[in-house]
């Protein structure tokens, strides 16, 4: 543990800090088609989403399969998908397959455009001493920084915060006026933290094409079991209708692990009474807890919280 990752861990959570996104990717949809479109191919409601809102949606494949996880943005005359992984142009392909007729251009616009997330307690303070145009949960908002337009959303990348989403040529300047304002720079391993404790899942960590949507138990952010037909809609109406999958995510805290323990990492198996029970995906040390902290997938007979495994406690 470094005094560096503390300063910036308490600036994303006591106070206000910013965290550059490494690793994430942009989609824009284009077109007075886009949401009709875009709507046949994710789990989550698209054709009502309002302008300037913002929900989550998964992507998936015939079989139902995750294809990506993204954070979709309805501005006026565009529609972004901003995820983690660099799977943009499988995902454009993915999509593209299934243009015919439709007024739709597909562009990956991850080179252009550069994320910053921001956070803390005292975070929405800070930003409304440089704009008083804050967006509400699960909304964006064009704003005006010094000279530079941003998109402006407030989002679950870590836990809730707020993603600025700038030009590129731009990054460094829109740094500038966030540290001068008092908005500390934080390292990714400090977000990595926060995210964790946030048992907030990124797509390619916590995430791939072998799991199924209901397994990320985020049923009421990503997927309206109302809205019609989709790619891999009957898979996630047949585990709707049965009410279970075989794993789930959850949070696994490791509180006294010993000298001779070895320190859990990605990839490990869990175990219970020595048998196979699950898999972690992310894991750090939680500063909050003073102890390790793991997302994993596990079998769902030991999902509930306070489950004992060999190594660890469900929490979440």
């Amino acid at each position: 543990m470094t005094e560096q990752l503390e300063r910036d861990y308490e600036a994303l959570t006591q106070n206000a800090g910013f965290s550059r996104l490494e690793n994430h990717g942009l989609i824009r949809l284009i077109g007075e088609d886009r949401l009709s479109f875009f709507h046949n191919f994710c789990t989550n409601e698209i054709k009502k989403l309002e302008p300037n809102h913002v929900c989550e949606a998964f992507i998936l494949n015939t079989k139902g399969k995750i294809l990506n996880f993204v954070h979709v943005i309805n501005l006026p005359d565009e529609l972004l998908l901003f995820g983690h992984g660099r799977n943009v142009q499988t995902t454009i392909d993915h999509l593209d397959k299934y243009l015919i007729r439709e007024e739709v251009t597909l562009e990956d616009a991850t080179a252009d455009w550069a994320g910053l997330f921001v956070k803390g307690n005292a975070a929405e303070d800070y930003l409304t001493q440089l704009t008083s145009n804050l967006p509400s949960k699960n909304k964006v908002q064009k704003v005006q920084l010094n000279n530079h337009e941003i998109f402006l959303a407030n989002l679950e990348i870590a836990g809730f915060g707020y993603l600025i989403l700038s030009k590129k040529p731009e990054l460094p300047e829109i740094e500038t006026i966030l540290k001068n304002e008092g908005i500390a720079e934080c390292g990714h391993n400090a977000l990595q933290v926060c995210r964790i404790e946030n048992a907030t899942p990124w797509y390619e960590v916590d995430i791939s094409e072998d799991n199924l949507p209901q397994e990320l138990q985020r049923d009421s952010q990503a997927i309206n079991f109302n809205k019609g037909c989709y790619l891999g809609q009957e898979t996630v109406a047949r585990i709707d209708a049965r009410g279970r999958v075989n794993r789930l995510l959850v949070t696994i805290q490791f509180p006294s692990l010993s000298q001779s323990e070895k320190l859990p990492t990605a990839g490990d198996e869990l175990t219970v009474d020595g048998q196979p029970a699950g898999k972690i995906s992310s894991v750090t040390f939680s500063l909050r807890d003073q102890c390790h902290l793991g997302m994993a997938f596990v079998k769902r007979a030991f999902k509930d919280p306070e489950t004992q495994l060999d190594h660890g406690i469900v929490v979440k």
